[in-house]
């Protein structure tokens, strides 16, 4: 049977694919990974798996701070993914269930009170941004800060992260300063008409196939939220690691974004499968589908 090199696929690959086909054939050394921090690590435990998502409190940390809040009040643990749309992104937290919502809502704003948006954080010399190197439809300049695909306006010294598929944020009413508790993963094609309108404040870096098993509302009801609870998944509970005793706790390293070894994977997938292509296609890279290697060095 012939088969499509992987680097031809149009689809994107997500940050867990660390042994995709069209890296590069040496391995990167070891001074190319840096370590997650266990404060900034959230364990999201599902019937399918564990999901494990890194934060990124250097772009949004009253949101980052909230969601430790959140998990050491054991806010989410019993609670669900009721809002799942195919494509789009899987939410989860307290749910749309009621007419006594707005009562419960009321309630839970007053112990969680409403956040001031943090949409995008200024340029600034604490993070080291790493161009992608080409144009983008939706921000003047993309490129990585530690692994998370970041937007940038030279213009108005202004970053975000962006939402590609795996990026974590909090879900949020009309009002741009009314995030509260409710957060949401993007699960398909990236919805990038959210970037900078919500704030986004991590990625998930490994599970991510247990996400997409979620069970999916339909979209033309109720924006998708799951109409028979009995059918919603159960976040059974969501942890930090740094609270997981050290003998038992999962530890990860990401591939740093600004290292040569990153640099030479970007390349690979500019010309990709040159054997193959008799009609190389443009040398431009998508931030989204561009893979962050990721690899578990601990239990």
């Amino acid at each position: 049977m012939k088969l499509i090199p992987i680097a031809l696929f149009a689809g994107v690959l997500l940050a867990a694919s660390a042994n995709a086909a069209d890296a590069p054939p040496a391995g990167p050394p070891p001074q190319a990974w840096r370590s997650v921090d266990p404060a900034n690590l959230v364990l999201i435990d599902t019937k399918y798996g564990e999901v494990a998502v890194e934060l990124a409190p250097q772009f949004a940390p009253r949101h980052v701070a909230r969601m430790r809040a959140l998990i050491g009040a054991h806010f989410y643990d019993g609670q669900s993914f009721y809002r799942v749309v195919d494509g789009f992104v899987a939410q989860g937290g307290v749910g749309e269930d009621t007419a006594s919502t707005k009562i419960r809502d009321a309630k839970l704003e007053k112990e969680w009170p409403k956040l001031k948006a943090e949409f995008d954080r200024p340029v600034g010399n604490d993070v080291a941004f790493t161009p992608l190197g080409n144009p983008d439809s939706f921000a003047p300049e993309v490129g990585h800060v530690n692994g998370f695909p970041v937007g940038r306006d030279p213009a108005d010294k202004r970053m975000w992260i962006i939402h590609c598929p795996g990026t974590f944020a909090f879900a949020r009413d009309n009002d741009n300063d009314s995030a509260t508790t409710e957060f949401y993963i993007v699960i398909g094609e990236a919805p990038r008409r959210l970037d900078r309108n919500l704030t986004a404040f991590g990625r998930v870096i490994e599970g991510m196939q247990y996400i997409q098993k979620l069970e999916r509302g339909d979209p033309d009801v109720d924006n998708g939220v799951i109409q028979d609870k009995a059918k919603r998944d159960p976040i059974i509970r969501m942890r930090l690691a740094s609270d997981v005793p050290a003998k038992d706790r999962p530890a990860f390293q990401v591939l740093r974004t600004d290292s040569a070894f990153f640099a030479q994977v970007k390349d690979k997938r500019r010309h990709p499968a040159p054997e193959f292509y008799h009609r190389p296609p443009l040398a431009n890279l998508d931030v989204c589908a561009v893979p962050v290697m990721v690899k578990r060095t601990g239990k």
